[in-house]
């Protein structure tokens, strides 16, 4: 991908890059501004303003902007950070020019309506609302609160105060000051063929002027700080923060390498002491985040309180054990290479490539700076990185915990205040030391693609793709969900998680370690009917990784201690569940429409039935599907059909042929009409109001795709009507659920829960609306065209390709699926679609509310 970077005549800095043969583009402008430039009374306004962007220009007045990118098929959305933020549309290529425009309309020319501007405090204080209620958030913005200084203090979002008071004079001020010429670049990346009409487009649109923006040095508080907090939640999370240096710094890089060699990946020391040896934690990480001037390291952990002593005495083992000993060149060299490797895995799709280099200048002022910086990091030397840990360990460390409502707060803040002490001692010593092709079929739409039978019931997915020097390696075996029982349920679960834990001679901490020294992935997935292995990595390491991959799939050990571990991992999942208003709304809708089917069990299980799993069932269960099960394995990269073949020869030779079977789909009635309410003490409320439908294959899911295309998007009639008009919600979205035996329907919203009755009926009325009257010829023509372009932007890595067509190939839909499905939606007369909408909304609706009510 070439890229060019120039200030054009309306001076606007734009970066074009320049990608022939791809079939999408992505449009971005990013703007050095941020919550870090808010003050006391605006705090959260730069949040506000990239929600306000969207309500229109003159031209394109109301949803008309979404409504225009997503008729095409692109995709429009935006995010706002401490020190940037950027708008994007991603596009078919050729709408390139029409994105570009849309976008530069939208930054250029927003109306800030005061009509839009009152309904929209609703929206951002819904968001609001949903990061009080979301854990892992929350805790977050304790830790800022707690830790950070000056103007990254504060919360991003903002405060219910400022969010229900920003007035249309705060927005434009704020926007005329930092959203300008200075602080802004415009990124155009795809085939730029019509280069001088994009420049042209571009150059008819002006930004304001002013000055470029002067970010506050971002610190910590000096001075060590503890903040222990409650909240809705099974487990603890202890979040822990340390100072970085400038990104620009010669200690940024050693000691960005350093944390990330320390907590990062499941061969790490960090995660191997917490979560595997013993099972004392359930996740444990850590991570640097660079700001325009400072930064700061991140340790999170989380675990069942009770385990909090031992885990507290783990980490400071760990942390003394690391700086004293350091870490060898290996470990260190693992962690460089995933640093490089991330660069070439952005190249797989244009606009990661492309948010890379927006990225780069948004934080740095620079594109170039952070490949100089893993450039940087490939020449660091691995004394400097265990010097710079000693340094990071010489710092003050601030904390954060959060623990159960019914846990005692004193109890935890004294065991923490007793760890931080052992930290100030460890800082102190710390200070005192620190100085040939296959027959095969293969796919018209798509030639590179072919499907080989190996064996009957053995089968090859590949599609060859030299745009990168990458592949995806996955294995399909059919099982999963639909084979489990009440008292069998959760085995397939089990099955993927413990067959990347050890095989033949290697265990499972040799096998991780190579992984992340080969910036490769290794995990075992389970679905409703199907489970396997998935394996991602570049090709020059394929020699390696294939191996790891066939003795995985072919031969787990299952060990009985990892057996022991995923079971209780497992446990304190459904244990989490039961505080998840979200996983309990979906668990009812499917106990509903899927009423005696598998499907309706929770994947993971239950209390009973994998608390008598054993490890000869897991061991059982996986061979005789190895023996019987029809299995497809999936390539997708850039070698040569035959040395694939050659790499996975061992998992051919071993599988025997088996019988083809078609999909017999067990009988189930699904409940109908059903209205459940379940209380739940949250701010907010989970709503799905829906109908069971068709399983895969079934031509009403045609119908009920546009229909989700229809109501999905920033200009639909849901979003618009129930979000934009009446506020009622933060997220409000149809459900389409299809799978091979089965499937729901339905609308989804999470409303606050003094709005419940207004937001059902916002639903019902958009439903009634549906059915009564149906969609518009012309919004009928769009949704096609929609659906055409949306299937050119969302498919580009060898992972999506993998995902598009195994599936259907292992079920015995063929490998033209989808494009069978898609051509049949493009034939599909608007007479047709109207019978389909009738034929569909006519069932009887069911209601599922978890939340509280308002009269509470």
């Amino acid at each position: 991908m070439k890229h060019h970077q120039t200030t054009l005549a309306n001076g606007l800095q734009t970066l074009f890059i320049d990608s022939p043969g791809y079939t999408s583009g992505s449009v971005q402008i990013w703007f050095r501004a941020g919550s870090a430039l808010e003050e006391k009374d605006n705090q959260g306004i730069a949040h506000f303003l990239e929600h306000m962007f969207f309500k229109g220009t003159q031209k394109r007045p109301g949803a008309a902007i979404a409504h225009e990118v997503e008729s095409f098929g692109g995709e429009l959305n935006a995010f706002t950070s401490f020190d940037y933020t950027c708008y994007y549309i991603n596009t078919p290529k050729t709408y390139l020019n029409d994105s570009v425009e849309i976008l530069l309309d939208m930054v250029s020319n927003p109306m800030f309506l005061q009509e839009d501007l009152e309904p929209e405090r609703d929206v951002v204080f819904e968001e609001y609302r949903r990061s009080i209620d979301t854990p892992g958030q929350f805790a977050f913005n304790k830790l800022q609160k707690a830790a950070f200084s000056g103007t990254y203090s504060h919360m991003i979002l903002g405060n219910e105060k400022t969010i229900k008071n920003f007035s249309r004079d705060q927005l434009v001020d704020f926007r005329n000051k930092f959203y300008n010429l200075s602080n802004a670049l415009l990124v155009v990346s795809g085939d730029l063929n019509n280069k001088d009409q994009l420049q042209k487009t571009i150059e008819n649109y002006k930004l304001p002027v002013g000055p470029s923006s002067s970010f506050p040095k971002f610190s910590l508080k000096k001075k060590s700080s503890i903040e222990v907090h409650q909240k809705d939640v099974v487990m603890a999370q202890l979040s822990m923060a340390i100072q970085a240096p400038n990104i620009k710094d010669k200690n940024a890089i050693p000691e960005d390498l350093a944390f990330t060699c320390l907590g990062h990946g499941e061969s790490s020391i960090l995660y191997k002491s917490l979560v595997l040896e013993n099972t004392l934690a359930n996740s444990c990480g850590s991570s640097t985040m660079f700001m325009v001037d400072g930064g700061v390291h991140f340790l999170k952990a989380n675990f069942p309180l009770e385990n909090m002593g031992k885990v507290l005495n783990k980490l400071m083992e760990v942390f003394k054990s690391a700086t004293k000993n350091g870490f060898d060149k290996d470990e260190i060299h693992k962690i460089k290479n995933q640093y490089v490797a991330s660069k070439i895995y952005e190249m797989e799709s244009i606009e990661s490539f492309a948010f890379s280099l927006g990225h780069s200048y948004a934080q740095n002022g620079d594109i170039s700076a952070e490949e100089e910086f893993i450039d940087q990091a490939r020449k660091t030397s691995s004394s400097s990185v265990n010097v710079a840990l000693r340094k990071i360990f010489s710092k003050n460390v601030h904390m954060s915990l959060q623990i159960p409502k019914a846990a005692n707060l004193k109890e935890a803040k004294d065991q923490l205040q007793k760890f931080s002490t052992g930290l100030d001692k460890l800082r102190e010593s710390l200070e005192e030391k620190t100085a040939k092709a296959l027959n095969a079929k293969t796919l018209k739409e798509d030639p590179q693609v072919k499907l080989i039978k190996v064996k009957k019931g053995v089968s090859l997915l590949y599609r060859q793709n030299t745009m990168n020097p990458t592949f995806s390696l996955q294995a399909y075996i059919k099982g999963g969900l639909t084979e489990e029982t009440k008292q069998s349920a959760g085995r397939h679960h089990l099955i993927c998680n413990l067959l990347t834990k050890g095989y033949g001679k290697r265990d499972y901490n040799s096998i991780k370690t190579e992984l992340d020294t080969l910036t490769s992935s290794l995990s075992g997935f389970s679905g409703k009917n199907a489970y396997g292995l998935m394996m991602h990595g570049l090709t020059e390491n394929m020699s390696k990784l294939a191996p790891m991959f066939v003795g995985a799939m072919m031969n787990p050990d299952f060990p009985a201690k990892f057996v022991k571990h995923e079971k209780e991992i497992a446990l304190r999942a459904i244990d989490n569940q039961r505080e998840d208003p979200i996983r309990i709304c979906f668990q009812k809708v499917s106990d509903i429409f899927f009423n005696g089917h598998p499907y309706a069990l929770n994947m993971i299980g239950n209390v009973d039935s994998v608390k008598k799993t054993s490890r000869k069932t897991l061991i059982d269960l996986h061979n005789d599907n190895l023996a019987k099960k029809e299995i497809l394995l999936t390539y997708c990269g850039d070698l040569d059909l035959e040395e694939v073949m050659n790499h996975i020869k061992p998992i051919f030779d071993e599988l025997k042929p088996r019988a083809e079977k078609k999909v017999v789909k067990k009988k189930y009635k699904p409940l109908t009409g059903a209205q459940e309410y379940i209380h739940f003490d949250r701010e907010q409320t989970q709503i799905f109001h829906g109908v069971p439908i068709g399983a895969m294959g079934d031509k009403e899911n045609l119908v009920l795709k546009m229909i989700t295309t229809h109501l999905s998007g920033q200009s639909s009639e849901l979003f618009v009507e129930v979000r934009d008009r009446q506020g009622l919600c933060y997220t409000a979205q149809p459900v389409h659920f299809m799978a091979l035996e089965g499937g729901y329907w339905g609308i989804y919203m999470a409303s606050g829960y003094d709005k419940v009755t207004r937001a059902i009926e916002a639903i019902n009325g958009i439903i009634n609306n549906i059915a009564e009257n149906g969609i518009s010829k012309s919004e009928f023509l769009r949704i096609k065209k929609m659906i055409e372009g949306q299937n050119l932007v969302n498919i580009q890595t060898n992972e999506d390709y993998a995902g598009l067509y195994s599936v259907p190939a292992l079920q015995g839909f063929g490998l033209d699926y989808f494009y069978k499905s898609n051509n049949l939606i493009k034939k599909m007369t608007y007479e047709d679609f109207l019978k389909g909408i009738r034929k569909v909304f006519k069932k009887k609706w069911s209601t599922v509310v978890v939340g509280r009510s308002e009269v509470e």
